[in-house]
């Protein structure tokens, strides 16, 4: 075959392939743009479904928010405050039926099935929102039968096996984008490769002609095939000089390739150390707001179950003279002196194992004996609270001089953790609001008993009994005052805790006493006043 019969051969047959590329290309592209369309479509379904679930259960959190308060004092509810409820049902009840108008044929029924009971659903709410404050009983009866019933066969069954089903389509779409990119760089250097040898064997035929300039290719093409960056520089013009001017231009758009990919994977791995730090510093984050055992269930259910605790012991402490020292002080240090004390009363109350559930401007709440149930907690109730009194006579020489009020009571309540995006452990019940009576009703710098607290301390603190009527419940209280150890078992002074204390704690406790250190309001027979 002639020389110019073979350049216009391997000419043709390269410009077959490049053809072929293009069209490989270009049905590429079409097959990107569809994958990415189809992940555009279930990503828009997804948020849908995600917004659905967001407002049903904002609405039912309000139903059971407003089941929650007092029925015989309540109020019903304002055509303005109905309207709104219908508003926001209304809201989600359009973006149903846009969920059903964009669903394939396999979610058309039970996107249907879900409308359905959002109707049901919703008109449970109307019912509850017309006889709350007028009918307490036949509003509370169509929260629990059928309003909770059916807000949580949506929220947590419906609504969660649609979003599976949308990540498992949009998983899909993701490794169909994979594959089309994948198939479209494999045959990009395939025929790349392909040329090259089919120019190699022409440079071959016609080494006499181009030797000097096909040695020339061979340290270049080695280089690219490596993973380097070579230019082959051949300034002739004729065929070689054109192939060689294709090739730099190749090789650096191949090079920018490499080095586009790089720089991804080392964003990839930075975006990962990132991920990992944040889970890290959320875990210890949530260890710190929640009790140990409770951040374990919350993390590994993503919710914590509400308990019925028989037996807990609540704290509160209020600071006397705190309303009228905001008008005096500085903004910036009253929240220092806040904190200040603050700080210490969670070291205290740590230590003797009490779990600090909040803080309410100056006023600050403990419990022991819960998440995990401990006999000892009324005991170390009462040991805290000696130590939190001795912390604020320590500080009695600050200006504003702060005394403080404690109260302590034991009995059941309900614990559970509220709140999504800014939760909490908290505890409600009876026993809390007489705990907090308790401290109300107390003296600055002393630590008032309930009669169930003192049932429980009285073989370990001498207490001395008081009769006093609540200003807001307007009966009597039975409130017990701790002057100190009871005094068979301080044997030794300099000793804290008394040895005999120590003994009695083992005996009835069956452990060791959390240690502290000597306290002026321990010994001194009555509290300071």
């Amino acid at each position: 075959m002639r020389l110019k019969s073979l350049i216009q051969f391997s000419l043709l047959t390269i410009l077959f392939l490049f053809a072929l590329n293009f069209a490989l290309n270009f049905w590429n592209v079409h097959q990107k743009s569809q994958a990415v369309e189809q992940l555009q479509q279930e990503t828009e379904l997804l948020a849908v479904t995600t917004s659905i679930k967001q407002g049903i259960a904002d609405i039912q959190k309000q139903v059971t928010r407003l089941g929650q308060l007092p029925q015989d004092s309540v109020p019903a509810l304002s055509a303005r405050e109905k309207d709104k409820v219908e508003a926001q049902s209304a809201r989600v009840a359009g973006e149903i039926t846009q969920l059903k108008s964009m669903a394939d044929v396999a979610l058309l029924n039970k996107v249907a099935a879900m409308q359905a009971r959002y109707m049901e659903l919703s008109a449970s709410w109307h019912l509850f929102y017309n006889h709350f404050g007028n009918d307490s009983a036949q509003a509370m009866t169509e929260l629990v039968l059928h309003a909770e019933p059916y807000s949580q066969q949506l929220i947590y069954e419906d609504l969660p096996a649609l979003e599976a089903h949308e990540r498992e389509l949009i998983g899909q779409a993701q490794q169909r984008l994979q594959a089309v990119e994948w198939w479209s760089e494999r045959t990009s250097i395939f025929i790349f490769l392909l040329s090259l040898l089919i120019a190699l064997s022409f440079a071959v035929r016609v080494y006499r002609r181009v030797v000097d300039g096909m040695r020339a290719f061979a340290p270049g093409v080695a280089t690219v095939l490596e993973g380097g960056e070579a230019r082959i520089g051949l300034e002739t013009k004729d065929e070689l000089g054109e192939i060689a001017a294709a090739f730099d231009t190749l090789s650096d758009d191949l090079h920018a390739s490499r080095k586009h990919c790089a720089e991804l994977e080392q964003d990839l791995a930075e975006r990962n150390e990132e991920v990992e730090a944040q889970r890290k510093e959320a875990k210890s984050l949530l260890r710190n707001i929640l009790p140990a055992t409770v951040a374990e269930e919350f993390r590994d259910k993503g919710t914590v179950q509400p308990k019925y605790l028989e037996d807990v012991t609540i704290l509160f402490t209020d600071f006397v003279g705190f309303s009228a020292s905001t008008e005096k002080l500085a903004a910036e240090d009253l929240v220092h002196m806040l904190h200040d004390y603050f700080s210490t009363f969670d070291e205290i109350c740590a230590r003797y194992g009490m779990e600090k559930l909040k803080t309410i401007g100056d006023s600050y709440m403990c419990a022991g004996g819960l998440p995990e149930r401990n006999p000892s907690h009324p005991v170390d109730a009462v040991m805290a609270a000696m130590e939190i009194v001795e912390a604020v006579n320590e500080r009695s020489n600050r200006n504003p001089n702060w005394s403080i009020r404690i109260g302590i009571h034991t009995g059941h309540v309900i614990a559970g953790m509220v709140g999504t995006q800014k939760f909490a452990y908290d505890i409600w019940g009876e026993s809390v609001n007489y705990a907090s009576r308790v401290e109300s009703s107390g003296e600055p710098n002393r630590i008032a008993l309930s009669a169930q607290t003192h049932g429980r301390i009285k073989d370990f603190f001498e207490c001395e009994k008081r009769v006093k009527t609540h200003s807001k419940v307007s009966h009597k209280m039975d409130l017990y005052f701790v002057n100190g150890f009871t005094s068979s078992l301080v044997e030794d002074t300099r000793q804290m805790p008394p040895e005999a204390f120590v003994r009695r704690y083992r005996s009835y406790f069956q452990k060791e006493p959390p240690s502290f250190p000597p306290l002026r309001t321990a010994l001194s027979g009555k509290a300071e006043k």
